[in-house]
């Protein structure tokens, strides 16, 4: 269900709220990789999960749980492979392992979104979402940041 908008105090204490929402991750440019593909997807990931957070904390995630669901397993999808052909074409010798982690983050990612939504219980995917943002990527991507920079830029 939307906040009421009707009502010039009650629309306008939802107006303040709305603008003054706070951002449930922010983006630092520490996060990045020096990849623009890469970073700007990662950003696309941090979007979703903002997403998924206002929802949450503005009840409207009613109608939009499982499409967001849906577009961050897609939208996950795409970014590894991408990820993962940029560390096979300059033979980054933990490859495979990261590769590995990915299919196991899609796997933990495809069962936290069915118990989610099994148990109408989006602040669970929310959780996973932001263990997953601070262990793989603010963590085991910026440790093949160093070896890609020194293949474009060397």
């Amino acid at each position: 269900m939307a906040p009421d908008l009707s009502g010039s105090e009650a629309a306008a204490n939802t107006h303040s709220l709305l603008l003054n929402h706070n951002i449930f991750i922010k983006w630092d440019d520490k996060y990045n990789l020096g990849i623009p593909i890469l970073d700007e997807q990662h950003r696309g990931i941090v979007t979703m999960i903002n997403s998924l957070h206002f929802g949450i904390r503005y009840n409207y995630i009613e109608n939009t749980f499982a499409p967001i669901i849906q577009m961050m397993s897609d939208y996950t999808q795409v970014h590894f492979e991408i990820e993962e052909a940029f560390l096979e074409m300059l033979d980054f010798s933990h490859a495979k392992k990261h590769r590995a982690l990915h299919r196991e983050l899609m796997d933990k990612l495809t069962h936290a979104g069915k118990m989610s939504l099994y148990n109408k219980d989006p602040h669970h995917f929310l959780d996973f979402l932001k263990g997953w943002w601070i262990s793989h990527i603010c963590s085991e991507d910026l440790h093949f940041r160093d070896y890609l920079l020194g293949h474009f830029n060397g």
